[in-house]
Protein backbone atom coordinates (compact mmCIF):
# COMPACT_ATOMS: atom_id res chain seq x y z
CA UNK A 1 0.00 0.00 0.00
CA UNK A 2 0.73 3.66 -0.59
CA UNK A 3 -0.88 6.05 1.50
CA UNK A 4 -0.45 9.83 0.90
CA UNK A 5 -1.14 12.12 4.27
CA UNK A 6 -1.63 15.63 2.84
CA UNK A 7 -1.74 18.38 5.19
CA UNK A 8 -0.18 22.20 5.30
CA UNK A 9 0.65 21.41 9.13
CA UNK A 10 3.61 19.44 10.05
CA UNK A 11 2.46 18.41 13.55
CA UNK A 12 -0.50 17.05 11.68
CA UNK A 13 1.28 14.73 9.17
CA UNK A 14 3.10 13.35 12.00
CA UNK A 15 0.60 12.86 14.70
CA UNK A 16 -1.69 11.17 11.24
CA UNK A 17 1.51 9.18 9.98
CA UNK A 18 2.58 7.77 13.24
CA UNK A 19 -1.36 6.93 14.15
CA UNK A 20 -1.65 5.16 11.05
CA UNK A 21 1.78 3.11 11.28
CA UNK A 22 0.60 2.29 14.31
CA UNK A 23 -2.87 0.76 13.20
CA UNK A 24 -1.41 -0.66 10.11
CA UNK A 25 1.43 -2.87 12.24
CA UNK A 26 -1.44 -4.01 14.50
CA UNK A 27 -3.44 -5.45 11.15
CA UNK A 28 -0.04 -6.79 10.08
CA UNK A 29 0.26 -4.72 6.91
CA UNK A 30 3.06 -3.13 5.42
CA UNK A 31 2.72 0.47 3.88
CA UNK A 32 4.24 3.22 2.55
CA UNK A 33 3.56 6.35 4.21
CA UNK A 34 4.46 9.56 2.78
CA UNK A 35 3.53 13.35 3.77
CA UNK A 36 2.61 16.56 1.38
CA UNK A 37 3.09 20.07 2.67
CA UNK A 38 0.41 20.52 -0.04
CA UNK A 39 -2.39 19.42 -2.44
CA UNK A 40 -0.03 20.85 -5.16
CA UNK A 41 3.07 18.71 -3.97
CA UNK A 42 1.18 15.53 -3.66
CA UNK A 43 -0.07 15.86 -7.46
CA UNK A 44 3.07 16.33 -8.58
CA UNK A 45 4.13 12.97 -6.59
CA UNK A 46 1.19 10.97 -7.66
CA UNK A 47 1.90 11.79 -11.63
CA UNK A 48 5.07 9.70 -10.88
CA UNK A 49 3.83 6.78 -9.40
CA UNK A 50 -0.14 6.19 -7.75
CA UNK A 51 -1.36 6.29 -4.23
CA UNK A 52 -3.54 3.45 -2.79
CA UNK A 53 -4.78 5.94 -0.56
CA UNK A 54 -4.68 9.33 0.48
CA UNK A 55 -5.71 11.65 3.74
CA UNK A 56 -6.61 14.88 2.72
CA UNK A 57 -6.65 17.55 4.98
CA UNK A 58 -9.29 20.22 3.24
CA UNK A 59 -8.14 23.67 4.67
CA UNK A 60 -4.60 24.29 3.20
CA UNK A 61 -2.60 26.99 2.15
CA UNK A 62 -2.98 27.18 -1.72
CA UNK A 63 -4.92 24.30 -3.38
CA UNK A 64 -7.37 23.38 -0.61
CA UNK A 65 -7.74 19.31 -0.27
CA UNK A 66 -11.08 19.18 -1.98
CA UNK A 67 -9.66 21.14 -5.15
CA UNK A 68 -6.44 18.78 -4.86
CA UNK A 69 -9.03 15.83 -4.67
CA UNK A 70 -11.41 16.96 -7.52
CA UNK A 71 -7.87 17.38 -9.68
CA UNK A 72 -6.96 13.80 -8.85
CA UNK A 73 -10.24 12.61 -9.88
CA UNK A 74 -9.30 13.62 -13.50
CA UNK A 75 -6.62 10.91 -14.05
CA UNK A 76 -6.64 8.24 -10.96
CA UNK A 77 -10.71 7.05 -9.93
CA UNK A 78 -9.55 4.22 -8.13
CA UNK A 79 -7.23 5.84 -4.96
CA UNK A 80 -9.04 5.61 -1.49
CA UNK A 81 -9.90 9.28 -0.14
CA UNK A 82 -10.23 10.06 3.18
CA UNK A 83 -10.65 14.05 3.79
CA UNK A 84 -9.60 14.47 7.65
CA UNK A 85 -10.71 18.51 8.97
CA UNK A 86 -12.00 20.16 11.53
CA UNK A 87 -15.12 21.16 9.60
CA UNK A 88 -18.29 19.41 8.21
CA UNK A 89 -19.17 21.72 5.80
CA UNK A 90 -17.53 20.24 2.86
CA UNK A 91 -18.82 16.75 3.57
CA UNK A 92 -21.24 16.93 0.65
CA UNK A 93 -18.77 18.59 -1.37
CA UNK A 94 -16.98 14.67 -0.53
CA UNK A 95 -19.42 13.01 -2.62
CA UNK A 96 -18.46 14.47 -5.55
CA UNK A 97 -15.04 13.47 -5.50
CA UNK A 98 -16.07 9.29 -4.30
CA UNK A 99 -14.57 10.34 -0.81
CA UNK A 100 -14.24 6.87 0.92
CA UNK A 101 -14.58 8.76 3.77
CA UNK A 102 -14.77 12.12 5.82
CA UNK A 103 -12.86 11.98 9.30
CA UNK A 104 -13.41 15.45 11.20
CA UNK A 105 -10.24 16.31 13.58
CA UNK A 106 -10.15 14.97 16.83
CA UNK A 107 -11.10 11.77 15.62
CA UNK A 108 -10.83 8.32 17.45
CA UNK A 109 -8.40 5.07 17.57
CA UNK A 110 -11.57 3.40 17.16
CA UNK A 111 -12.53 5.46 13.86
CA UNK A 112 -9.23 5.80 12.13
CA UNK A 113 -9.08 1.66 13.07
CA UNK A 114 -12.19 1.59 11.52
CA UNK A 115 -11.55 2.95 8.19
CA UNK A 116 -8.09 0.89 8.25
CA UNK A 117 -10.29 -2.04 8.26
CA UNK A 118 -12.65 -1.39 5.54
CA UNK A 119 -9.71 0.11 3.12
CA UNK A 120 -7.58 -2.84 3.60
CA UNK A 121 -10.85 -5.21 2.68
CA UNK A 122 -11.58 -2.80 -0.28
CA UNK A 123 -7.73 -2.71 -1.32
CA UNK A 124 -7.78 -6.79 -1.30
CA UNK A 125 -11.05 -6.98 -3.36
CA UNK A 126 -9.72 -5.23 -5.92
CA UNK A 127 -6.53 -7.13 -5.84
CA UNK A 128 -7.81 -10.23 -5.88
CA UNK A 129 -10.37 -9.32 -9.39
CA UNK A 130 -7.31 -8.16 -11.02
CA UNK A 131 -5.19 -10.78 -9.99
CA UNK A 132 -7.19 -13.80 -11.50
CA UNK A 133 -6.73 -12.44 -15.10
CA UNK A 134 -10.85 -12.45 -15.75
CA UNK A 135 -10.78 -8.29 -15.74
CA UNK A 136 -8.18 -5.93 -16.59
CA UNK A 137 -7.87 -2.32 -15.50
CA UNK A 138 -8.74 -1.03 -18.89
CA UNK A 139 -11.51 -3.77 -19.65
CA UNK A 140 -13.39 -2.12 -16.77
CA UNK A 141 -12.87 1.23 -18.31
CA UNK A 142 -14.00 0.28 -21.45
CA UNK A 143 -17.71 -1.54 -20.08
Amino acid sequence: MRIAIVDDLETERAQLKTRLARQLRLCGTEAQLLEFESGESFLAAEKEQRFTAAFLDIYMHGMSGMDAAKELRKTDADCLLVFTTTSTDHALEGFQVRALHYLVKPFSEEELSALLAEMLGRSAAVMSVFATGILSRQSILHI
